[in-house]
């Protein structure tokens, strides 16, 4: 008695998954396998009992491999070649908008059209207020370009590249100096070290205020003696990088805030600094008045541009009467002079 022999072909043809990009950085979808899957045959077992069973027509597997060739091909043909991750969609230029020059110790003001998602800015700390409001600081020695990411809300990714203008800072030369404010002693230099973490402190909170908005004014008026970012030479020897604007005029000139904002600190004899005072202006941005003569306010006091907030003196390291006016972006030292010039 003959047993029948059935072959059996099997096909299983993937699909491929057309969804749309994702939201994220990155996507990712299954691809469609253009083999088709394995024949398989299927013969009942042997035993002792039955006869040897006759042998299948040899061109049956060969008829089945071929069928599962052909519709394999047509499938692959149907689904066309596999999608290629395109990545996350690009915004359009005008959802950033930005004022100001992009140079070495600048400032800008940027601000988003849309709900933000995420921001990369790598060496720059940065605050977005709830209407899309923030600024942007460039070092003294930023480097000639600076990339901003700005990732939406809706998924859309948006690359800002800054140029950014390179400056040149000429010497400043402070000779005639007694020698203990060259050379500072342990006790000085603990004292600095202290003081300059309370500073840092301070200037690295921020609020939500926007005094920035309306400008800046200089807080005095006089011959400027020494202005940012210049290397300096104290007596001959290396003094480091003198970061404000340095305004001669005379002891008791009253100091005006250069815009509005909130007293942040307060305090008498800082090593080198003398008498100081720092504003918050807002998402950062700070000043700091140092070698002043006297105080017109105090902490939390809330002040309007123009508005005395103390007076010139000569107090801390210094061979003269003058105003000693730095600015911050947090960390990042800003150039007072160039926002004057902004608001021209």
């Amino acid at each position: 008695m003959r047993v029948p022999v059935i072959v059996v072909s099997l096909l299983t043809i993937a699909a491929c998954d057309r969804g749309a990009p994702s939201s994220s950085s990155s996507t990712t979808g299954a691809q469609a396998s253009a083999d088709p899957a394995p024949v398989a045959s299927a013969a009942p077992p042997a035993s002792a009992s039955s006869a040897p069973a006759e042998a299948p027509d040899a061109s049956a597997a060969p008829a089945a491999a071929d069928t599962a060739d052909a519709a394999a091909s047509a499938a692959a043909a149907d689904a066309g070649p596999p999608a290629a991750d395109a990545g996350p969609p690009a915004a359009d230029d005008s959802r950033l908008s930005v004022e100001g020059r992009a140079v070495q110790g600048g400032l800008l003001r940027a601000k988003l059209n849309g709900k933000l998602r995420r921001m990369a800015f790598p060496g720059h700390r940065v605050t977005v207020s709830d209407e899309g409001e923030f600024l942007i600081a460039f070092s003294r020695n930023a480097p000639a370009q600076e990339k901003l990411t700005i990732t939406f809300d809706d998924g859309q990714v948006l690359e800002k590249l800054f140029d950014v203008e390179p400056r040149k800072f000429e010497v400043d030369k402070v000779d005639h100096l007694p020698e203990n404010m060259v050379k500072l002693d342990m006790a000085t230099r603990v004292k600095l070290t202290q003081a300059e973490k309370k500073l840092d402190a301070v200037r690295n909170k921020y609020t939500k205020r926007n005094c920035y908005k309306n400008g800046f004014i200089w807080p005095s008026k006089g011959p400027i003696t020494s202005r940012y970012g210049q290397p300096r030479l104290l007596n001959g020897t290396d003094g480091g990088i003198h970061w404000g604007v340095d305004i001669a005029v005379p002891v008791g000139t009253p100091v005006r805030a250069p815009a509005c904002g909130k007293v942040v600190l307060v305090e008498k004899d800082l090593p080198l600094s003398g008498h100081t005072m720092i504003i918050d202006h807002g998402q950062g941005l700070t000043s700091t008045f140092i070698h002043l003569h006297g105080f017109a306010a105090k902490v939390n006091d809330e002040i309007k541009q123009g508005q005395i907030i103390g007076t010139v003196g000569m107090t801390g390291r210094t061979n003269g009467p003058h105003l000693d006016w730095r600015m911050n972006l947090f960390e990042t030292r800003v150039d007072p002079e160039l926002l004057i010039s902004a608001a021209k």
